[in-house]
């Protein structure tokens, strides 16, 4: 049976004060501009979490491959998935640590992953496929616990 991937939700990234300045911190040095400040909100509140089930997952399945359509950038400027997080099934424990490779031995996962810069209504690329650029909705308290936002330099 050939892969499949559904997808669960698309979530806004919860942004606050000390994410911003955080953010801002670690991309424009200690003491960010309002500008630079300005821009990093910008940045994160145009990112979200992705939640899909994998099914089935073979040779061919690549979290690299999770990125979504702009028809105006080139392929390599598209933005892909970020800090990925590999979960059982039912979305409430992480199956590997962060930053761990695949867990193949599963017929059933899923992944959360961030993309900065989502567009509504672009498609979202996938090893299988594509799947609708969703609408964010706010974010459920186990993915703010099981997969917390990583800082982007």
């Amino acid at each position: 049976m050939p892969g499949k991937i559904e997808l669960i939700g698309v979530y806004q990234l919860p942004v606050t004060e000390g994410l911003c300045a955080a953010q801002a911190e670690l991309l424009y040095g200690e003491g960010p501009s309002l500008g630079q400040l300005a821009r990093t909100r910008h940045q994160l509140e145009s990112t979200v979490l992705v939640e899909v089930l994998v099914s089935n997952a073979d040779a061919d399945f690549d979290v690299t491959d999770f990125t979504q359509e702009d028809p105006q950038l080139p392929d390599a400027s598209r933005q892909v998935a970020w800090a990925e997080a590999f979960l059982s099934a039912d979305g409430q424990q992480l199956l590997v640590d962060r930053w761990e490779p695949v867990p193949r031995t599963y017929a059933a996962f899923r992944v959360a992953f961030f993309i900065h810069e989502w567009q509504v209504g672009q498609p979202l690329l996938t090893s299988y496929g594509s799947l609708p650029g969703a609408q964010p909705v706010s974010m459920p308290e186990r993915l703010i616990e099981l997969v917390p936002y990583e800082l982007v330099d």
